[in-house]
């Protein structure tokens, strides 16, 4: 009798391990973003939507200079930080409002050529980075969607609270754990 329970015994285990081992493939082999989170994925924010006012401090002329100054440099290191890039249009429209709240029309142009440059060039290179994360979500090149994945956390940084940068921050954890597994 002791002989046929230790049989159904061990059979049960074998089974459990069976089922726990099916589980962790098929959460490994699984979809990248699970059907009701497809929406996050197309429901992705603009990146520079507020309107941006000159600060209130000091006068607005040196104020203007200093924040072109600083978007300058910001849009300088744009090619290794994205989210430099962002940060350097968020300066150049301050500075513009300053320029126009100064009075200084030539310079308040000088900096919308550049401002709309930049804007032109981050955006674009934010609209590359979604199609190449759907891209490698579709294909299951979990190593490409992890790098696309930190590009856009570094372009949507200033705005944490928007549902695709939490879409984002969720999917991170999972997509690293497929990169990691994968030859």
């Amino acid at each position: 009798m002791t002989g046929i329970s230790q049989v159904r015994r061990n059979g049960f285990v074998a089974l459990f391990v069976a089922c726990g081992l099916v589980v962790l493939v098929a959460w490994l082999r699984g979809p990248a973003a699970p059907s009701h989170n497809q929406q996050a994925l197309h429901d992705y924010p603009e990146l520079f939507v507020d309107v941006t006012v000159c600060p209130l401090q000091g006068d607005p002329l040196p104020n203007g200079r200093r924040l072109e100054e600083l978007g300058l440099l910001r849009a300088d290191r744009y090619a290794y930080n994205a989210g430099d890039g962002v940060r350097a249009v968020q300066r150049y429209s301050e500075a513009q409002a300053c320029y126009r709240a100064a009075g200084s029309h030539s310079d308040g142009a000088r900096v919308g050529r550049l401002l709309t440059a930049l804007s032109a060039r981050v955006n674009t290179d934010y609209a590359a980075a979604r199609l190449n994360l759907v891209t490698a979500l579709d294909q299951r090149r979990w190593s490409d969607a992890l790098s696309e994945i930190y590009r856009l956390l570094l372009l949507t940084e200033h705005l944490r609270r928007h549902g695709y940068v939490e879409w984002l921050n969720e999917i991170i954890g999972k997509i690293a754990a497929r990169a990691s597994t994968t030859p």
